[in-house]
């Protein structure tokens, strides 16, 4: 039972990547933005190799994991082809699943071939083998909390991928702007501290720059429960609302449906 589960999940994220990865939301704002944002922010600036390396691989990680996530549903909704899964022997969770494993693995992929890079050709370096599997620990984490909060903005049952892309740009550039990424929590105001809580970019960013710099300012136990506590509870939200919404998908479907039949038949 178990194992065909684990089997339909893997199928579903498989098909995900093979649809989706070169679907032009997926490559404007997975890839491109990142690497704009990073042009943006380097040009001009006396910025060391280690805080461009955090940067880099904190942005790539959120804006990858964030690239297929939110668009998947909606594509599925508008070709109708969500109904045809959901009348397969396959549940809520599996669908969902299969949605967040597919976009965790295309966010550790690039994320960890930009790292790779980094490392033999900057030779940025780390303080021990520990730093570095906390280093990829981190960005799986960020991963999939990326790839659910992604999800999470796919609950809007709509089946244009525009309106949820713009949801989804409202929510990741004010994150990104308070992570700690362009200015350092050790530079910030109090009150600007206690409001980057509210972004989970901010726990990456400080657990890379214990990983790089060892001037972290959490502990790095911190930076890893915060993370895990957003993917719980991000995990916990997106039950209750795809559940609420998945219904709502489907009959807005099907009352396009019937307005098309009766166009036609005009």
């Amino acid at each position: 039972m178990i194992q065909d589960s684990l089997t339909r999940i893997w199928l579903l994220s498989k098909k995900n990547i093979t649809l989706y990865i070169k679907k032009g939301p997926v490559l404007i704002f997975g890839l491109m933005f990142p690497f704009f944002m990073t042009l943006s922010w380097v040009i001009g600036r006396k910025i060391s190799l280690n805080l461009v390396f955090i940067g880099i691989i904190a942005m790539t990680s959120f804006f990858t994991a964030t690239a297929i996530s939110p668009v998947v549903l909606p594509i599925e909704t508008r070709e109708k082809s969500l109904e045809r899964i959901l009348s397969s022997p396959i549940s809520l969770n599996e669908i969902l699943i299969g949605i967040i494993l597919a976009s965790t693995l295309y966010s550790l992929f690039i994320t960890s071939i930009i790292t790779i890079i980094f490392v033999l050709i900057f030779s940025v370096g780390f303080n021990s083998l520990i730093t570095i599997f906390l280093m990829f620990f981190g960005i799986g984490l960020m991963s999939i909390l990326g790839s659910l909060l992604g999800l999470l903005v796919a609950a809007n049952p709509t089946d244009m991928t525009s309106d949820v892309m713009i949801i989804m740009n409202l929510i990741k550039f004010p994150l990104l702007f308070i992570s700690g990424i362009f200015v350092p929590l050790q530079m910030m105001p109090f009150n600007l501290v206690f409001i980057s809580f509210l972004s989970p970019i901010t726990f990456l960013t400080d657990l890379l720059r214990f990983c790089v710099e060892g001037n972290n300012f959490f502990l790095v136990q911190f930076d890893i429960l915060m993370l895990i506590f957003w993917i719980i509870s991000l995990s916990i939200v997106n039950y209750i609302l795809h559940k609420k919404t998945m219904p709502k998908r489907l009959s807005e479907t099907a009352s396009k449906k019937k307005m098309m039949m009766k166009k036609n038949m005009r």
